[in-house]
């Protein structure tokens, strides 16, 4: 199973954070496998990290939760919130293999569906998957988030590679789910290639 782990910083963590940041990579050096994407979250100016973002397999969300609790940026103390969701890859990349690009930034789409998420999409998919095939050069990966189960979608995630926060936003806003109304909520956040 692959899974999303996003964790928020809390407020004036940079110190720690950094003293911390030999201790987390040595952690991370031992899950090479099962680790697609890692990196931290920052804000648009790219200045201050806000928070973490993995994309990882493990074979359930406790096996997921026992490796972000052993983190230490986690046994430091720096996380305010984690949360853990079911993540499905579309594309079959991993950080390694990505092919980095000069000058592009990176921002990572989080959205959650509305109740009716599932009716909605019905009618939508086929324009959604014209509109994402028409961009394969801006994705890093994609793919739904799902229950625990992975029966049902609950929401999408996307990681894009491009110009600019605007080619970002202007990408977003044309998206036929989200144009359709599917999503309760929607977040998007500069990310940056971590340490895998």
């Amino acid at each position: 199973m692959h899974w999303l782990i996003k964790c928020r910083s809390k407020p004036a963590t940079d110190a720690l954070r950094e003293a911390t940041l030999p201790a987390h990579r040595n952690f991370l050096d031992g899950y090479p496998e099962v680790t697609w994407y890692s990196g931290p979250l920052f804000t648009d100016d790219n200045k201050n990290a806000i928070g973490s973002l993995r994309l990882i397999e493990f074979p359930d969300r406790a096996a997921a939760q026992a490796y972000i609790n052993a983190d230490p940026y986690t046994q430091a103390g720096i996380f305010e919130s984690i949360s853990i969701e079911r993540w499905k890859p579309t594309l079959e990349v991993r950080q390694r293999d990505y092919p980095r690009k000069p000058d592009t930034m990176q921002f990572v789409i989080h959205a959650h569906d509305k109740t009716d998420g599932a009716a909605r999409r019905t009618p939508l998919r086929e324009t959604h998957h014209d509109y994402l095939n028409r961009y394969p050069h801006l994705f890093i990966a994609r793919g739904p988030l799902l229950d625990d189960d992975g029966d049902r979608i609950i929401g999408t995630f996307i990681m894009l590679d491009v110009a600019n926060k605007a080619e970002a936003e202007a990408f977003w806003t044309d998206l036929p789910f989200n144009r359709g109304g599917i999503y309760e909520r929607a977040t998007m956040e500069r990310w940056r290639f971590g340490h895998v």
